[in-house]
């Protein structure tokens, strides 16, 4: 089995473990991935898989555990979970510069990328917000230009929003000789066969390269055109129309940009959102290691390679995604996403919830029109009289109770997800209406959504 060093969040070498059961690390281009590692705990070393040590592949493969589960039975299981060294990225949030309402800017998406980690995590203003060791690698200004401002929101979700905007992607690595944690910007290679500068990667079974491979093609969520709906209130409510289809391809939707101040931006959220609401195109396959192009060395995480399946009449020219490298005592396995993927249920969730944020005065008195009501996109029947929102709590020190205080004032259905996204089943316990506690069998930290 691959040796996986051990490692104290301050670079302390603990030990290394060859003899787990298995391990899985999930890489991903534009957010976190995550690990699992099965071993046996009576195995040497197992102590030092405590909560924040870092399980060390390589540089660029680093996980952070955030969870572990102890079975009591013949097997003395130890499971072992976390997230990779992005994750430590999602322990901040976006907060706007004294005096202003949001954190603005406007350049390359690379400088946009590490404007917000800078402000956030590395020099914030408040250096109780400094995660210790964490650089920023060289600005080399590369990618789009991207128009972006941002306000209390997950720092992680930020960037993996402005990296699929702008077609690149970003990682943090560990640097052991200079000891700190890098944050990097990566721009995809293109090595498909519609170009001749790089030497063409080409997937297909009959290269004998992949194997159980999964086509989806999917427009379940694609929209196409969009009314973008910025401040004001009923006809005085600025909108503006984003796309050019027409007939019954057109598929509209409403985006609610209320917190965009000046109208010419509205039109570039509309670009932004239409962006995330496009159709899916991916292939998962498991690759053949002994195939002709190397891992690592050919092709990598983020390139733009070609996908084939001649029996099914498909060639697509997509970046990988996501790479799992699945390690057990039957050998190494290597499974890809090329594409972009079906949101999961908590993606789904995030999406619903993400609401513009504007503070605004209580209305003390009853609207006397419908189109005073604050969600007002011109007509408005009773469906569209905008309901409870959801309530999120974040969880940021490990626990296994949870205490929630919300304001819904009725028992909610709960939702639980750790620092790596995983959905964890509790024991949900409503003490109140408005207090809720969730109990688990180990402490973990993540995010409770209640509806």
């Amino acid at each position: 089995m691959r040796p996986v060093r051990i490692l104290t969040s301050s670079f302390q070498l603990l030990g290394e473990i060859d003899d787990y059961e298995s391990l899985q690390f999930i890489r991903r281009f534009r957010k976190p991935g995550e690990f699992e590692l099965h071993i046996n705990m009576n195995k040497n070393l197992t102590e030092t898989l405590q909560e924040d040590s870092l399980v060390f592949l390589s540089p660029r493969k680093v996980g952070v555990i955030l969870h572990r589960e102890l079975s009591r039975d013949n097997t003395e299981q130890l499971v072992v979970k976390g997230y990779t060294l992005q994750g430590i990225l999602s322990r901040r949030i976006t907060v706007p510069p004294v005096g202003q309402a949001y954190d603005k800017i406007k350049d390359n998406a690379e400088t946009v990328l590490k404007h917000y980690v800078r402000q956030n995590a590395v020099e914030p203003a408040d250096p109780n917000r400094i995660i210790p060791n964490l650089v920023i690698a060289d600005d080399l200004q590369r990618g789009l230009i991207v128009d972006w401002q941002s306000r209390f929101k997950n720092l992680v979700d930020e960037l993996e929003s402005i990296s699929f905007s702008a077609g690149i992607g970003w990682d943090v690595f560990l640097d052991l000789q200079q000891q700190k944690w890098v944050f990097e910007v990566y721009v995809p290679r293109n090595l498909t066969t519609s170009q001749n500068t790089l030497p063409p990667v080409i997937f297909s079974v009959d290269f004998d390269n992949i194997k159980n491979q999964t086509f989806t093609d999917s427009a379940i969520n694609y929209k196409n055109y969009g009314y973008i709906g910025g401040q004001g209130e009923g006809e005085d409510r600025a909108v503006v129309e984003v796309g050019n289809a027409s007939g019954l391809s057109r598929i509209e939707t409403f985006i609610d940009a209320r917190d965009i101040e000046e109208g010419e931006n509205l039109t570039t959220r509309g670009q932004q959102k239409l962006q995330e609401m496009q159709k899916i195109l991916s292939f998962e396959s498991e690759i053949l290691t002994y195939g002709p192009f190397v891992y690592e060395k050919d092709w990598d995480l983020g390139d733009i390679v070609t996908v084939q399946d001649k029996k099914w009449g498909i060639t697509l020219d997509t970046p990988i995604t996501e790479i799992k490298e699945i390690y057990e005592p039957g050998g190494f396995r290597l499974e890809a996403t090329f594409g972009n993927t079906v949101p999961t249920l908590i993606e789904r969730i995030k999406k619903t919830i993400d609401v513009p944020m504007v503070e605004k005065p209580i209305k003390t008195s009853v609207p006397t029109k419908l189109s005073e009501l604050e969600n007002d996109a011109g007509y408005i029947t009773i469906d569209d009289i905008p309901q409870q929102q959801p309530f999120i709590h974040e969880q940021l020190s490990p626990s296994n109770l949870w205490v929630i205080n919300h304001n819904l004032s009725k028992y909610p259905s709960v939702t639980v997800t750790d620092s790596a996204g995983n959905v964890v089943i509790g024991d949900v316990k409503h003490v109140s209406l408005n207090t809720t506690e969730i109990s688990f069998s180990a402490a973990f930290a993540g995010k409770a959504i209640l509806v």
